[in-house]
């Protein structure tokens, strides 16, 4: 308590405050906030009260922030003038220092010594009466909208507030922030934040991050411009159902300041990157959560694979991100199209770019995929380029990159483990180490997805149960001999199909074979 100094806003406050306001009320009820808003405008609303109001400082920096202004609650033709407050806000990186309960103390002995006969709020039910506010409905005050409830309280700061009964009024400026076009435009002022719709949300102790890196049983969690380092609650080792957090996942969690903040829940995903393990026992590896775009990075060397290519695009298709391949190093190669034009064959839905990072060529046609609050996996092998790539496009160096072996064209590993960047513009990018082999298990979706015009021309087949080998009448055979459809590519999905039946038996096999050992292993009885 005694680094916090209260005092009046100035000017030259305004906008570090409505800053700090933004990112207290960022994401917790709703998809953004309006509040940042709120305050700017009561500022110029004959209802405020800047001589009650105050702001937090810690160190020099503004920690919170309390705004009054007036209120009525009317009966009839009568009319009673009281006070409100709102929003109190707390940097989000200072909560649990006392900042709140010493700016509502504040406000209450001001309010009391200028003569106001009571407070009343809207406000977390919670939090409020732990400081002596109390419902409305024990002084006969009612809400216009709602009547009553746990979150409508008053303080009393005279006798005469016992004779106040009737409905309660906010000033009209409260009301005026709810255009979202507006809040949109004034929220451009700050730096980026994503607004985002969870089932999460009403947020109250718990806090709302991003897993920005995974190192076994150790996170960190982006916080705004913050990584806090984090553990997972008990109960995420106890439930086997319970997703386990990912690189790109949004969780809730305990924020503490001096130590590990504590995961609680994983947000749902709107994409899961998986693939079998490396050790080739089909157990799934989940990598990646909430991709928008996979990169698919290649260099134009001896790197380059069509068929690798076709699994990483699978993968992405079948965890619901959208697949963009990205040709590098096109100043080393004399045939950039013919590499296009075959990467182009795996699917109509893939996009392919031939880039440059070092004589930037081509670069220009990937800011479309680099909108703010969109997200970006980077996936291929050692050397590919992922780094070199990135840093072309933020115009700084934000990745570690490391030369390739001249003999083979394979790189080093620059990347050990997946981590999460945030570029100044809120793209976040997810790096993960360079894969030369990748498998095919539970990813029927996604090899659908890539070979969507195969299992289409199957259909007309004259047989159901057609192996597009000898049969009469077998529209694959047909569309190969006519040149519809080229042998090599058939023949990748025939074999990636073949591959993920092989290893999605395997995986039923050893997870049948973990539950009957567990069964009978004397140390389960």
């Amino acid at each position: 308590m005694n680094n916090i100094f209260l005092r009046k806003e100035n000017k030259e406050d305004y906008y570090n405050t409505e800053h700090m306001v933004l990112r207290a009320f960022w994401n917790i009820h709703d998809p953004g906030c309006n509040e940042h808003l709120l305050v700017h405008k009561l500022r110029e609303s004959p209802d405020y009260l800047p001589e009650l109001s105050r702001v937090a400082e810690i160190d020099g920096k503004i920690a919170g922030a309390i705004f009054a202004s007036k209120a009525k609650v009317v009966d009839n033709e009568k009319e009673h003038e009281v006070l409100t407050f709102g929003p109190l806000a707390v940097e989000p990186s200072c909560f649990s220092m006392g900042v709140g309960k010493a700016l509502t103390e504040e406000l209450i002995k001001l309010s009391r010594e200028e003569g106001y006969s009571g407070i009343v709020i809207c406000g977390e039910p919670g939090y409020y009466p732990r400081l002596g506010f109390k419902t409305c409905d024990l002084f006969g005050i009612i809400h216009p909208d709602f009547g009553n409830s746990d979150a409508f309280m008053a303080y009393p700061l005279n006798e005469s507030f016992e004779e106040i009964h009737g409905t309660f009024f906010e000033s009209p400026v409260f009301a005026e922030c709810e255009d979202e076009e507006e809040i949109r435009e004034y929220t451009k002022n700050f730096p980026y934040y994503k607004p985002l719709k969870l089932s999460a949300q009403w947020l109250h102790k718990e806090r709302l991050g991003r897993i920005c890196e995974v190192r076994k049983n150790s996170f960190k969690i982006r916080f705004f411009e913050e990584e806090l380092r984090a553990k997972l609650k008990g109960s995420f080792y106890e439930d086997a159902q319970k997703n386990y957090p990912l690189v790109g996942d949004y969780v809730t969690f305990l924020y503490n300041r001096t130590g590990d903040s504590t995961i609680l829940s994983v947000c749902e995903r709107t994409s899961t990157l998986k693939r079998p393990d490396q050790a080739k026992t089909a157990v799934m590896q989940y990598m990646v959560a909430n991709a928008d775009y996979t990169f698919i990075v290649t260099s134009l060397n001896d790197d380059y694979s069509f068929n690798r290519i076709a699994r990483y695009a699978s993968i992405a298709f079948e965890g619901n991100s959208i697949p963009v391949v990205i040709l590098t190093k096109s100043d080393l190669c004399n045939n950039v199209g013919r590499y296009v034009s075959e990467v182009e064959t795996i699917s109509e839905k893939i996009r392919v770019h031939a880039v440059s990072a070092i004589l930037d060529i081509g670069l220009d046609e990937l800011e479309e995929y680099f909108e703010p609050g969109n997200t970006i996996c980077l996936m291929g092998s050692s050397g590919a380029g992922k780094s070199t790539l990135i840093n072309a496009i933020a115009k700084e160096e934000i990745m570690k990159t490391s030369e390739i072996r001249e003999d083979d064209s394979k790189g080093r590993h620059t990347t050990t483990h997946r981590q999460m960047i945030v570029l100044k513009n809120g793209v976040c990018v997810i790096d993960t180490p360079g894969m030369r082999e990748v498998g095919m298990a539970e990813n029927e979706d996604g090899i659908d997805n890539t070979f969507s015009d195969i299992r289409e021309l199957e259909r007309y087949c004259k047989f159901s149960n057609c192996r597009h080998e000898s049969e009469p009448g077998c529209a694959i055979k047909e569309a190969i001999e006519s040149g519809k459809l080229s042998r090599k590519r058939y023949e990748l999905f025939k074999n990636l199909g073949e591959e993920n039946r092989r290893n999605h038996a395997m995986k039923k096999e050893i997870s049948m074979l973990a539950k009957e050992y567990k069964k009978f292993n004397p140390k389960n009885r």
